[in-house]
């Protein structure tokens, strides 16, 4: 177990190119990493901004194994943990969004059809028992974008499995709707023709 001290002398060993300085350093909500902030000695201490390091957030110091995450500028750190919780809790599976929906319904089948701009054939076969792994990404991102999903009456779960089988990528921070819808669409042109006889929209 790293003690906060190890944690920071951890972090600081990593400024190769100039020396470095903790601003601040605590423990994340469930108590499993140490969240540091640092950047370089005379930005931190003697506040000269033209000093200052770009691109790094935060650091993520796994308080059991000493694993250290730095997290992108972009995200904020409570973005970047919810991610690596997702991942460790995950344990080497995948995050897939399904449809919470029956194979047959019509009625989410033809709202499908609408919502995603295709064909009723298409939008049928997105529900198929064999098809039915739409996208996959981090657990973050795909509920995110089950909840825009579900303001517009398309209802969808979050699973983890073994192997996302032919669900396509969804990557931050292409999870607002239109993204997400875009995706959906690429997923549903994916469909192999079948014999005419099986193609009657319900």
């Amino acid at each position: 177990m790293l003690t906060q001290q190890e944690a920071c002398d951890l972090v600081l060993a990593g400024f190769t190119q100039t020396r470095g300085a903790i601003a601040a350093c605590e423990l994340d909500p469930r108590g499993q990493y140490w969240v540091i902030h640092a950047n370089s000695y005379e930005y931190v201490v003697n506040g000269r901004g033209d000093h200052c390091l770009v691109g790094a957030g935060a650091y993520l110091v796994h308080v059991a194994s000493g694993r250290l995450d730095v997290t992108p500028s972009y995200e904020t750190w409570h973005e970047s943990i919810q991610d690596i919780y997702d991942r460790d809790d995950a344990a080497g599976a995948h995050y897939v969004l399904r449809p919470d929906c029956a194979a047959g319904d019509k009625r989410a089948i033809v709202h499908l059809h609408r919502r995603l701009d295709c064909s009723l054939i298409d939008a049928r076969w997105l529900l198929d028992a064999a098809n039915r792994d739409w996208l996959t990404g981090t657990g973050r991102c795909l509920r995110h974008a089950r909840a825009e999903l579900a303001t517009h009456g398309i209802q969808t779960q979050v699973v983890l499995q073994d192997d996302p089988r032919q669900a396509l990528s969804l990557a931050p921070p292409n999870h607002f709707l239109h993204d997400v819808l875009k995706r959906l669409r690429e997923r549903a042109s994916l469909r192999v023709e079948r014999p005419h006889s099986q193609d009657v929209a319900p």
